[in-house]
This record gives C-alpha cells, structure tokens and sequence, in this order.
C-alpha cells in the first residue's frame, strides 16, 4: 500500500509538471501569433485599445505576463476571458469541464459495456454467426470516425424522426436532462469500443484455452463463474493497457462532438475561443485537457493491481 501511494505521489508530481510544460508552450506559442481578439470588436481607436492592452497586462514583456499567468495559476485563478470583460476563466471552465466530464463518462461507458460484451459473445461463439456477426460490427465501428457518426446521428434525431434541434444546436438551451447525453454519448464512443471488442475477443480466445480456465470447466462451475471470474478478469489486462490511450482519444474527440451537437462543454469553448482569438481560455483549456490526460492514464496504471495481485508498485 505505501508503495502504492508513493507511486501515485511521484505520477501526481510529473503530470503536475507536464501540465506546467503544456500550458508554459502554448502560452509562448499564441503570444507569437499576430494580431489578439481586440481587433475583432467595433472599438477599434487606439485610445480603446491602449486601454485594453493595459486591463489584461498585455503591453508588458512577455515574460512579465508568462510569471503573472504562473502566478496566477498557482492561486487558481486563469485570468480574464478577453472577448468578454469581467469573466473569469477558472469558474467557466469548472462548469463548462463538468459537462464534458459527463459526455465522457458515459461514452466511456459504451466503449468498456458494448466493447466487453461483444468481445466475450465473439470469443464464446467462435466461428458462429454471433462471432461473424459481433466482428463486422466491431470493423464497421473502428472504421467509421466518431464526428461522421455524430453527423449521422444528428440527421436521423435531429433532422428526419425526431426533430431535437433547435437553430443550429442539438439540443435545448437548458443541458441537463439526463435523456440528452446518449446520442454524443453513443456518438464518441462508438469507434473505441470497436477497439475494445477486437482486443477482448482476441484476448479472451487466448485465455479461455489456458489449463486453468480448462480445469474450472473440468470441476463443473457455473458458466458465468468461469467466464467472469477465471477467463474474463485475466483477459482484461491487455484491455486495460489500450484505456489510457482510448481515453485521451475521448477527451480531444469531445471537441469535435461537442461543436456537432452544441453541446456547451470544454471542446465547444476551445473552438469558439480560438475563433474569437480569446488566448485566455485557449491556454485555460489546454491546461485541463493536460491535467485530465494525465490523471486519466494515472487511473488506468492504478487499476492493473486490481486485476492482477502480481504487479506491485
């Protein structure tokens, strides 16, 4: 156990710093780009903007502004947005990271289920047509990119049946309601759990065949104990190495979903802020999605010795 914590200690340090580099290059980076968000506004007089540059520290050095923002960062604060005056950055993006955090969730969700459960039913019924069957689904799903299906989503229950949207955005004003979230949901985590269900099903053929899973067959347990506890839980370990990667595809594929269905999380604000040239939040947002990346491969390092008393850290 102290191994354990002191592993995650040392993790929580490094994705501490990597965030730190993250953030610190894309600071340096968009202050190099030519032109800011102010000269996308009507007060376009250099008294106004004078007075602009001077509000957010702009007309410093840019390493006075780089130890400002670090300072800043440390107390919790990301600044200002700079389209809107008097914004801060740091509640809008706890919100506006709560609801990706739920898209996420559940899209996580239908890669593990629907990837586990087609995985298994392929690799119990080799060569039958639920394996034939569970497998075409599984090339379809990895084969079709995540925004094609959410653009086709949105044909089917925002356009022809259902008639969901409202202007240009999926759903209403008022995101919460619990029947929104599967469609994105569905949406971005279609293709992973293609991923997940080749893997499982190679893994579980692999593991199914072993002596010890042949012997708990020979005692005469249940089917659902042997596949469950002896095959399944042994054949989720090289299913747990691919989640980190899958969830840092989640995370950035959410960007893409998000603008598709006008869903107001983190991937639409990145989008429209780089389009309004609001540089605050564009390095607020990177700043999360390094931190969350981070901790999500943490996550996944600290579920293999719940799957394999082996491993220790």
């Amino acid at each position: 156990m102290r191994g354990t914590l002191l592993y995650i200690g040392q993790r929580l340090v490094l994705i501490a710093i990597t965030t730190v580099l993250v953030s610190s290059i894309v600071f340096v980076l968009l202050h190099q780009i030519p032109g800011n968000a102010f000269l996308n506004e009507t007060r376009t007089s250099p008294e106004s903007l004078a007075a602009d540059l001077r509000h957010y520290g702009l007309d410093k050095p840019l390493g006075t502004q780089y130890v400002n923002w670090v300072s800043g960062v440390l107390h919790g604060n990301l600044g200002e947005s700079l389209v809107n005056r008097g914004v801060m950055i740091t509640p809008l993006l706890v919100r506006e990271a709560s609801v990706s955090a739920t898209v996420g969730f559940f899209a996580l969700l239908v890669t593990v289920g629907l990837g586990l459960i087609l995985g298994v039913i392929a690799a119990l019924r080799q060569n039958t047509w639920a394996d034939y069957v569970a497998s075409s689904a599984a090339v379809v799903g990895y084969s079709v990119p995540s925004f094609v299906i959410g653009i086709f989503f949105l044909l089917i229950f925002g356009h022809y049946f259902f008639e969901w949207t409202q202007g240009t955005v999926f759903y209403n004003v008022g995101w919460g309601d619990w029947t929104q979230i599967p469609v994105p949901a569905i949406a971005l985590g279609l293709p992973y759990a293609s991923y997940v269900a080749r893997l499982t099903r190679a893994s579980m053929l692999e593991t199914i065949r072993t002596d010890y899973v042949r012997t708990a067959w020979a005692k005469g347990l249940k089917a659902r104990i042997v596949v469950l506890r002896h095959a399944l839980r042994n054949a989720l370990i090289p299913v747990v190495t691919i989640l980190g990667p899958l969830i840092t595809g989640i995370i950035t594929g959410s960007v893409v979903i998000e603008n598709i269905f006008g869903i107001p999380g983190l991937g639409k604000e990145f989008v429209t802020s780089i389009l309004a040239r609001d540089y605050n939040i564009v390095i607020g947002v990177f700043t999360f999605y390094a931190a969350l990346v981070g901790l999500a491969n943490l996550t996944v390092d600290v579920i293999y010795p719940a799957l394999d008393p082996r491993i220790r850290y």
